[in-house]
């Protein structure tokens, strides 16, 4: 297959894209069980069918400016070492079909000590005439902090 699908949403001003197989449903933003000693970008958890969902909000976790939650604020629940994670993103825009040709590298922002955002792309999509960044689920739980939530959750249960 020579094509990739990517679900689109935005981190208002922009526009960033997952590819769709990381994503395992898109809901609401439900009422959040807020934890202190979480790390900063988690946002709470929420029960999503019998199965707790950690939330981290994206905005905070690529360091973009916050802004108030609404009515359109989605979160993309995903999949990641067993267990779910939901993606508080602005809103889930769309599906966007793209050529794996029209995937590029990530830029390098290996010089530019504040961007934060680049470490989390694998690559930026051409679509219609856009950029469309590409974010790497893996890195937006990086092996240290995806291993102190494990370990946060182990405590949590015992």
């Amino acid at each position: 297959m020579n094509d990739s699908l990517l679900l689109t949403f935005a981190l208002e001003p922009s526009t960033y894209a997952v590819p769709i197989q990381d994503v395992q449903e898109v809901v609401a933003l439900p009422e959040l069980t807020a934890l202190a000693d979480a790390p900063s970008f988690v946002a709470g958890i929420f029960n999503l069918r019998g199965v707790v969902v950690t939330v981290i909000d994206m905005r905070q976790r690529m360091g973009v400016a916050r802004r108030r939650w609404d009515r359109r604020t989605a979160v993309l629940v995903t999949p990641f070492r067993e267990r779910l994670f939901g993606l508080i993103v602005d809103h889930a825009l769309s599906l966007v079909k793209v050529a794996r040709t029209d995937l590029e590298p990530a830029p390098d922002f290996s010089s530019f000590l504040s961007a934060s955002q680049g470490q989390f792309l694998q690559g930026v999509a051409k679509s219609e005439g856009r950029l469309i960044p590409v974010i790497n689920i893996e890195r937006i739980f990086s092996v240290l902090e995806a291993h102190e939530l494990g370990d946060w959750r182990k405590n949590d249960d015992g």
